[in-house]
């Protein structure tokens, strides 16, 4: 008897790397054509941002029962504010912000959760990372001035998209060992940029 295939929790990991230039590139040509009223495009674009926004309210929402609701309320309000993107300018800063907005507002109709989300939220988010796909050289730099140890933590939670536990499995390390490493992670790299001024 063949096992029950058990139904997807959240959309399919897109098949290109989502930190990848050209990618990027591909996704601001695809919203200048949503712009013009294409629709194809359109069902193309969210087909392939999907997974990446569903990721991105995943690790921002603390209770896994409500990352399903914000999730499409950051779909209803990307509708809304497809016209404000301008295609002189990149897209990931402009996805990002309305995404965290989003985001937001959601949890503020659910305040007795807000206080509890976000619990790792202090690197900036990687609509701030991008410059044309790429990180900050800065980031960059700081990053690769880690322990190998507090850098894997940080790179697969906030670079990569993993949830906590797929990232511990990852490292082959409990949940509470990965907190930790990526807690130091980020306050060596908010003193390191600080440092530079950045």
């Amino acid at each position: 008897m063949k096992p029950k295939r058990e139904k997807p929790s959240s959309p399919p990991k897109p098949a290109i790397d989502p930190w990848n230039k050209l990618q990027w590139e591909s996704w601001a040509q695809l919203m200048k054509r949503v712009q013009e009223g294409d629709q194809e495009a359109y069902r193309q674009f969210l087909d392939e941002i999907g997974p990446v926004l569903f990721n991105f309210v995943r690790r921002r929402v603390f209770n896994p029962e409500m990352v399903p609701d914000v999730y499409q309320e950051v779909l209803l309000t990307l509708h809304k504010a497809r016209h404000t993107y301008e295609t002189s300018r990149p897209l990931g800063p402009w996805l990002f912000t309305v995404t965290r907005n989003s985001i937001l507002d959601a949890l503020g109709k659910n305040r007795k959760f807000v206080e509890r989300e976000m619990p790792m939220e202090v690197l900036p988010d990687s609509g701030e990372l991008e410059r044309d796909g790429t990180l900050d050289d800065h980031l960059y730099q700081a990053l690769q001035t880690l322990p190998e140890s507090n850098r894997e933590a940080v790179e697969l939670l906030k670079l990569k998209g993993m949830s906590l536990e797929e990232a511990a499995k990852k490292l082959g390390i409990s949940v509470a060992a990965l907190k930790v490493r990526a807690h130091r992670g980020y306050r060596q790299l908010r003193e390191l940029l600080r440092g530079k001024g950045t």
